[in-house]
């Protein structure tokens, strides 16, 4: 299930299915950020218990919307749509670790509802269903003799369509959004990154140093609306391929994710004298995600072991943005033949996580120099940086 989405529905009684009693909220509305800004003195105390930085982008400010909605309801259930729907199948209360967490209410040293947590953000407890592992036996999906034995997030998932990834290996997934993962050994994500789990069993956790990016689909789609520029993901290739020297687009669609977590920057197209044609206009918006990417690598590979990419998601289609982020990273990068990465990653942790799993070649992409893209880059960077407040001509 995409991790943060939310929705609030009416208990499962007997033999009768659960009940909405509200819309699915996704991760990109924002309309709690009232609520989760006036959390700010807190927010060191609320990203060390939870790992993630506090954002109205996670579910607990939309859940604490949902309770006050709905708070007359005396068999009201609050939860991640995963939630829902083990509760849909299995008629059994529950949710994993990995979903839990994107709430920002899980804890992270007791895997658990954190009072702390509860607590800043206004929820009772009783609201929310129990929490289990990833891999836990969730009960008998209805109507069936198929036992439920793994639930959990879509990046997590994803992380193992292939079985367990091999060391030194991280995973860009660019869907509406952007993900990074890598493995984290051992120790606490730095203040501007995430951790998030990617397995959890019985006696046994393995975690994830994760970084996100909000506008990658989505950035095309504001080119849409924004611009009047229709079909902007089929047309990136051939963008890429062909504009020899696009603008900058400052990509802040849906607020700028890490490392600079920063949000209320209206998106731009920058260092421009004329307005940009649509092929240039896709180009920039192309190189500004994966200049969004590249720059979320350089803080990873600061704390963990990177040495090769695998790149999946509908933008990865695209050769030749595949080509650039190796180009800038300067790192292997293998596009992923699989479509289903989350789907395929479940199916080997309820599996049993066998040690053969059958997978399908990518193609492989070797790194060259590029300088006038890594001059692109830097311009990118500093202005990024100069914005979020980081930079030497950031202003207050």
């Amino acid at each position: 299930c995409q991790r943060s989405s939310v929705l609030a529905w009416t208990r499962t009684r007997g033999p009768a299915l659960p009940t909405p009693c509200s819309p699915v909220i996704g991760w990109q509305d924002t309309r709690a950020r009232t609520g989760v800004e006036a959390l700010a003195p807190r927010a060191t105390d609320i990203r060390r218990a939870s790992g993630l930085v506090l954002s109205a982008h996670y579910g607990a400010g939309k859940l604490h919307q949902l309770w006050r909605a709905q708070a007359a309801n005396a068999h009201l259930r609050l939860g991640p749509l995963a939630a829902f729907l083990v509760e849909a199948l299995t008629g059994t209360a529950a949710v994993d670790h990995a979903n839990a967490q994107r709430t920002q209410l899980l804890g992270l040293e007791r895997l658990d509802w954190e009072p702390f947590l509860l607590e800043a953000f206004r929820l009772p407890g009783t609201m929310l269903p129990p929490v289990r592992p990833i891999l836990h036996d969730y009960g008998r999906i209805r109507d069936t003799d198929m036992t439920l034995r793994a639930v959990s997030g879509d990046q997590n998932a994803a992380w193992f369509s292939h079985g367990p990834p091999t060391e030194g290996t991280a995973r860009v997934n660019l869907g509406s959004g952007g993900f990074v993962l890598a493995a984290l050994p051992h120790g606490q994500a730095p203040p501007e990154l995430l951790q998030t789990l990617a397995l959890s069993a019985p006696g046994e956790t393995a975690w994830l140093l994760e970084a996100t990016l909000n506008g990658a689909g989505s950035a095309f789609e504001w080119l849409r609306e924004h611009q009047g520029v229709e079909h902007a993901e089929t047309r990136l290739d051939h963008a890429l391929a062909t504009v020899t020297q696009p603008p900058l687009f400052i990509n802040t669609v849906g607020g700028l994710g890490s490392p600079w977590w920063t949000t209320g920057l209206a998106p731009q197209f920058s260092e421009i004298r004329n307005p940009p044609e649509p092929l240039e206009q896709i180009a920039a918006v192309g190189e500004s995600i994966l200049f969004l990417v590249v720059a979320n690598l350089e803080r990873m590979r600061r704390h963990v072991d990177i040495r090769r990419l695998h790149i999946s998601g509908g933008l990865a289609q695209s050769d030749t943005l595949c080509q650039r982020l190796a180009d800038l990273s300067g790192l292997p990068t293998e596009r992923l033949t699989d479509t289903e990465a989350s789907a395929r990653g479940i199916a080997w942790l309820a599996a049993g996580r066998p040690t053969t799993w059958a997978t399908h070649g990518g193609r492989r992409f070797d790194p060259r120099r590029d300088p006038s893209l890594e001059e692109r880059y830097r311009r990118s960077l500093a202005r990024l940086d100069a914005l979020a407040g980081h930079g030497p001509t950031a202003k207050t």
